[in-house]
């Protein structure tokens, strides 16, 4: 009796349970998606953090699909032949990547220019010697937008401008010279042309007499500009997201020996840039010209603006060696 009572029990419990239990687990299944936890370690410049991510998983039909991942883009031509760099789909160059080893006739060892798309950075490197013939002044690695005078097309969509109704824009990038031979002649600067109509709207035609080359340097080392300083000013930059009134000197060559134009560079005086974000506003620069150029520039047009390192061997003994990256380079309509 005292067994078979214990068995009408204890049995509908069970029974309770088991149901109980595949209910819950039926609920659970059409209620509640799986959750895992992951760890991922996140590595920047100046930290590592570890992040706890947790991640919801549901049971689903998924169709395979195709993506198509940017490539890296190597640079390698030594001539002057701009590589185009197309993102986002568009039909029109970004922004143009060039070597320009425009003063340099032979070498040994090797150099490396990679775009990386994803990142938006340029990586450089160069270790060479025995490059030919001594010079101030070699090459030029660059990225820039618009067209240089001798190019046959534009890259981006602001250039050219006419300087009567420019309209305000800004450049910014962050630069990072990792290595750098203090025997070579260097600087990090960018480089523009204003030019008169008949230069900007013939592609392919080459500046001359009456036409101006200017630049705006950021850091030299062994280098002074063409000509002579005929003055100094002061511009307002960003520098590492703090605008600075900038000091700088301004030279000045009226006709260059190796095209006839007029040049003109405003070179830190007392400071410099080799690591970290910079921004300015290039029209503040060109308003200067003014007090320099014997020219009326109204009716003149800038067609580009770039950023690179000129390098030369004529302190060197015929070595280059350095490294650099930068990273979103851009120019921004205001």
């Amino acid at each position: 009796m005292i067994m078979n009572k214990l068995y009408i029990i204890i049995v509908p419990i069970i029974v309770i349970i088991v149901v109980g239990a595949i209910g819950g687990a039926i609920y659970l299944h059409h209620q509640s998606p799986n959750v895992k936890t992951l760890s991922i370690t996140v590595t920047t410049n100046e930290t590592t953090t570890l992040m706890s991510i947790t991640t919801n998983t549901v049971p689903t039909t998924v169709t395979p699909t195709t993506s198509s991942i940017p490539q890296l883009i190597y640079v390698t031509s030594s001539a002057s032949s701009p590589t185009p760099v197309y993102l986002n789909n568009s039909t029109v160059p970004l922004f143009y990547l060039e070597v320009n080893m425009w003063n340099a006739k032979t070498w040994n060892g090797n150099y490396t220019m990679v775009f990386n798309p994803l990142t938006r950075t340029l990586s450089v490197s160069f270790n060479l010697t025995q490059v030919n013939p001594l010079q101030w002044t070699n090459g030029y690695p660059e990225i820039y937008v618009g067209r240089k005078p001798w190019d046959t097309s534009y890259a981006g969509k602001i250039f050219p401008m006419r300087i009567g109704n420019m309209t305000p824009f800004m450049v910014s990038f962050y630069i990072n010279l990792t290595k750098l031979d203090p025997s070579i002649n260097f600087d990090i600067a960018s480089d523009a042309w204003i030019v008169r109509p008949q230069i900007a709207f013939s592609p392919g035609t080459a500046p001359g007499n009456g036409d101006i080359e200017i630049m705006v340097w950021l850091f030299s080392q062994n280098l002074h500009p063409a000509g002579q300083q005929v003055g100094e000013l002061v511009i307002p930059i960003y520098i590492n997201h703090t605008l600075v009134n900038a000091t700088f000197q301004v030279w000045e060559m009226k006709s260059v020996p190796w095209g006839g134009w007029e040049y003109i560079a405003f070179r830190p005086d007392g400071w410099k840039v080799t690591n970290g974000y910079v921004a300015y506003e290039p029209n503040l620069f060109i308003k200067a010209l003014n007090n320099f150029t014997s020219y009326n520039i109204t009716n003149y047009y800038l067609t580009d603006w770039e950023f690179g390192t000129e390098w030369g061997t004529m302190t060197s003994n015929g070595t280059a060696y350095f490294s650099w990256t930068i990273s979103n380079f851009s120019e921004t309509l205001l």
